[in-house]
């Protein structure tokens, strides 16, 4: 029942994409669309006869792609020059590295590597906080859909992020068990945040939030 409700609940991002936000001209929002649609077909595959064969082989390359696809969504989202750079840098390094290591990829998860890819993400969701929380003088408007996400990416890594050390010590039944259960209900609040931004960015343009009106008392019409 629980693995239906991930299914049912990774589908709804994708869905709420195309009603709502499918003329958006926000690129982090068709981030997060692409990701999710890998993220279904990920889970697809993996339950299919074949992927159940080549599972470890799927893991490692879902994580390089999961992690190609969120760096690219802060890359988008956060605006600092700086931060910018360093995303290309170290993301720069992280493949070089992924690519060194990949010789056992089709016979053993790279726990280290997606757990440093996992502590990158998580940097980078607090990076954005932090920039969000410093500009509250300029922006009341701190929850907003982009801010949504981005809880959902750092509840995402937070909830996995120690289990991608203790991976390849854990026994077929163990890894059913434990990260299993871990990831079908972290799988399923992420999608739940990720429809909600998408619903909101729908609602804020239906009702915009109206611009303060300054009277001028010059202006005929505010006398």
């Amino acid at each position: 029942m629980v693995q239906f409700f991930s299914l049912i609940s990774s589908l709804l991002p994708i869905v709420f994409f195309v009603l709502f936000c499918s003329k958006t001209r926000i690129k982090g929002f068709w981030v997060i669309f692409v990701y999710s649609i890998a993220s279904l077909l990920s889970d697809f595959i993996i339950s299919s006869a074949w992927g159940s064969n080549h599972r470890v082989f799927l893991w490692n390359i879902y994580t390089i792609i999961e992690y190609s696809i969120l760096c690219l969504f802060f890359y988008l989202t956060i605006k600092l020059r700086f931060i910018r750079t360093l995303i290309i840098l170290i993301s720069t390094i992280y493949f070089i590295l992924f690519l060194i290591l990949s010789k056992n990829i089709h016979v053993q998860f790279n726990s280290i590597l997606s757990f440093f890819s996992q502590v990158i993400i998580l940097g980078l969701c607090l990076v954005y906080l932090f920039i969000s929380i410093k500009q509250i003088p300029e922006s009341i408007e701190i929850v907003n859909p982009l801010f949504l996400i981005v809880i959902a990416l750092l509840l995402y890594v937070a909830c996995t992020l120690f289990l991608f050390i203790i991976a390849n010590k854990l026994s077929a039944k163990e890894m059913d068990q434990y990260w299993g259960g871990i990831t079908v209900y972290n799988n399923i609040v992420t999608n739940l945040l990720f429809s909600a931004a998408f619903l909101l960015y729908r609602f804020k343009r239906k009702n915009p939030i109206p611009e303060n009106h300054t009277v001028d008392f010059t202006s005929p019409n505010d006398r």
